[in-house]
């Protein structure tokens, strides 16, 4: 009996493969076909198409040739993208045709019938589906359900089923190389790997977990807001990538890739995640991280990145910084109408080389003569139209006196070339006027922006308002560059007193790393893309910087601005072998330590290494290498410093890598070592979540070096 299932099971391989690779070579040849025809067309245009403008009935005759010609051409670009995407999807599903099936009874009295999963649809000339996209709604019964009576939800109606078989292949190419029969979802290659090894129930009821919940987050379309715990190695962000690619497939007549934002860590991240979801077919969204998205809106000078990480890795804050990171300053500078509103210290003038051309008191006088209304934002807005008024006004009046009129008269040929695109022909007193209105607004476009962009509001000063109203006492500015916590109250200002923040309308924006903002960042983003669904993964174990909010706090963002968050819990973890994942659990919170389940098999034990001075870390590295042969060591420190005296001194060693924790931090790697792991290096609460960060990242091989005596917290 196996054997004839394996037998069928490699006939349809064989036949799906053959198909394949005959479609391969059909929409190359359309391709290949269409280019020469493209550019065939093309000298047909430059040569045998004559342009003829004698008369009107020419005129019409060459218009229409021409527009049949372009038709032709789009009509081919059409052709060529659409072949050059299917193509794409074929050579994908060559490497991999298909990973699962799902044998389903429609409760007709049809004979069952057979579904074939893969990352990609693919279907015959005929029309008959050989493959069935992963994200289309039979492929959810693979994913969700166990063997027996299940459902599924297609055009919005409801299809009851049986499901009667489940099975999971790994296929390379043509070849099945292994299958299995299960009662319940599995999907990820690594988890077939495990299943191998380790096929007792408790193995198979871990993969049906892992599938159940994964799976939830990215096919949820209930909820608009989705905010998800997982632990180290749970598959977050694969999740957050694969919730991208589900969505932009079905919704795809609603949205493109340019509907969604991701907010990443940091650049290494945003590099990472480049090539994952061409890799299932879909074009990157855009990617960046907070400081980016900031910078993007900001006039001034802010720190970067490096400066970032070396700020929220220190131990402390300082209390001004706390400030500026609270709900509660961010909830009072909300509510700072009344306050602003009976002030004009912020405005300033409006200048055009070191010449003011617009007072400040020009300014109070029109802010004043706007109605009373009741936010300080409407009454800016209100200025702002005014002023816009007033300086057209100016323009006017300028380029009707006599003297600007006669600068215009007496401009050389080259002068009105430069500065009108063309020579003044009539000098009439209204063409004059126009010509000299357009001059002075050349000469004069950056008083125009100044309006444009409110820079006559002083931001600083609002800033210097609200803190100390809040806070009673002086806000004492860095002399250099803003840093991002004081950016983003810069940003929350100019949103919620001066002119709502414009940013392309995203459907979706998806957080990383969620548990490393702050209440203001979430607040500002809530703010910014308040018509957005958010979906935000995090781990609160791995809470490592000064910047850390509780997942309870996001939760209290969200519905002070009226939106319902869907918390999701990912408590298995897939990354690392079962041996690292049993150590990083003793780190975790209470709650979650009992919970945690590894899923690959145990593996190597840690091991640790007492170590003195740079000698002996120098030959245990040595050591550590030959015994891992060729393979690449990652070597992760708590601290910038100590990254950087580990290059100096690995400078000539091949095969290691090392970071400081804030940049491996969402990274993995087969094998790790973390560097001085001593009792007076880590011991604080906050030391227990780099530990459990940096232990995490590390998939086979776990080595921990310490100075004198281990760190207390872990217990080995």
């Amino acid at each position: 009996m196996i054997n004839i299932e394996l037998n069928k099971e490699k006939q349809y391989l064989q036949i799906v493969y053959e198909k394949l690779l005959q479609t391969e070579k059909e929409l190359t040849d359309i391709l290949k076909t269409t280019r020469s025809e493209g550019l065939s067309t093309l000298k047909d245009m430059s040569g045998d198409v004559r342009l003829d403008f004698s008369n009107v009935s020419d005129n019409l005759d060459t218009f229409s040739v021409l527009e049949m010609k372009n038709r032709e051409i789009d009509q081919m670009n059409i052709k060529m993208k659409t072949a050059d995407l299917s193509l794409q999807k074929v050579k994908r599903l060559l490497e991999t045709p298909y990973f699962g099936k799902i044998n389903v009874d429609f409760l007709d009295e049809e004979p069952e019938e057979a579904f074939y999963i893969g990352i990609n649809n693919f279907a015959d000339k005929e029309g008959n589906n050989l493959v069935y996209d992963w994200r289309s709604p039979i492929s959810e019964l693979f994913y969700n359900n166990v063997i027996g009576s299940s459902f599924y939800m297609a055009n919005r109606q409801r299809i009851d089923v049986a499901i009667k078989g489940r099975r999971q292949f790994i296929i390379e190419k043509n070849t099945l190389l292994n299958y299995f029969d299960t009662s319940i979802a599995i999907q990820d290659d690594v988890l077939l790997e495990a299943l191998e090894q380790d096929s007792t129930k408790q193995m198979k009821d871990i993969t049906s977990t892992i599938q159940q919940e994964q799976n939830r987050i990215i096919r949820d379309m209930k909820n608009s807001n989705i905010l998800v715990n997982g632990v180290a190695g749970s598959g977050k962000t694969s999740t957050i990538m694969q919730r991208i690619a589900y969505l932009l497939y079905s919704l795809r007549q609603e949205i493109t890739s340019d509907n969604i934002l991701i907010l990443s860590p940091n650049n290494k991240f945003i590099d990472y995640l480049s090539k994952v979801l061409p890799s299932l077919g879909e074009r990157n969204p855009l990617n960046m991280t907070l400081l980016q998205l900031v910078e993007h809106y900001l006039s001034l000078p802010l720190e970067n990145e490096e400066s970032y990480f070396s700020r929220i890795s220190q131990e402390a804050v300082n209390s001004q910084t706390n400030v500026l990171r609270s709900l509660n300053f961010i909830e009072h500078l909300k509510k700072a109408d009344r306050l602003l509103l009976s002030v004009t210290s912020f405005f300033k003038d409006i200048t055009h080389n070191n010449k003011v051309i617009i007072s400040k008191e020009k300014i109070i006088e029109i802010y004043q003569s706007t109605p009373d209304h009741a936010s300080m934002l409407h009454k800016v807005q209100a200025t702002k139209k005014q002023l816009s008024r007033y300086w057209e006004k100016r323009i006017r009046i300028q380029a009707k006196n006599r003297s600007t009129q006669n600068q215009i008269l007496s401009l050389s040929e080259e002068l009105q070339q430069k500065y009108f695109g063309e020579l003044i022909t009539d000098d009439s007193e209204e063409s004059v006027f126009k010509y000299g209105k357009k001059l002075l607004t050349k000469k004069y476009h950056r008083v125009t922006k100044s309006i444009d962009s409110t820079t006559w509001i002083d931001t600083k000063v609002l800033f210097d308002l609200l803190y100390f109203d809040y806070q009673k006492e002086s806000y004492i500015h860095s002399k250099e560059h803003l840093n991002l916590d004081e950016a983003i109250i810069w940003l929350t200002i100019q949103n919620t007193f001066i002119e709502k923040i414009e940013w392309p309308q995203m459907r979706f924006v998806l957080i990383d790393e969620v548990q490393d903002y702050t209440p203001a960042q979430v607040s500002l983003l809530s703010d910014l893309f308040a018509k957005s669904d958010f979906t935000m993964v995090g781990d609160e174990n791995q809470a490592i910087f000064n910047s850390a909010i509780t997942f309870q706090k996001i939760n209290e963002i969200f519905e002070t601005h009226q939106k319902q968050v869907q918390p999701y819990d990912l408590l298995n973890s897939y990354r690392s072998s079962g041996a690292i994942t049993k150590l990083f659990s003793q780190l975790a919170n209470s709650k979650q330590q009992m919970e945690i389940s590894a899923v690959r098999p145990k593996g190597n034990d840690p091991q640790f290494f007492e170590m003195g001075n740079n000698q002996n870390s120098m030959n245990l590295f040595s050591l550590l290498l030959n015994q891992l042969k060729e393979e690449r060591l990652t070597i992760i420190t708590k601290t910038e410093m100590e990254a950087e005296m580990l290059r100096a001194l690995l400078e000539d060693t091949p095969n290691i890598d090392v970071l400081p924790i804030s940049l491996s931090k969402g990274l993995e790697f087969d094998n790790v070592l973390l560097y001085n792991v001593s009792d007076d290096h880590y011991s604080t609460e906050r030391d227990q979540k780099i530990l459990y960060t940096a232990i995490s990242r590390g998939m086979k091989n776990l080595f921990i070096t310490y100075e004198c005596k281990l760190s207390r917290l872990l217990t080995i």
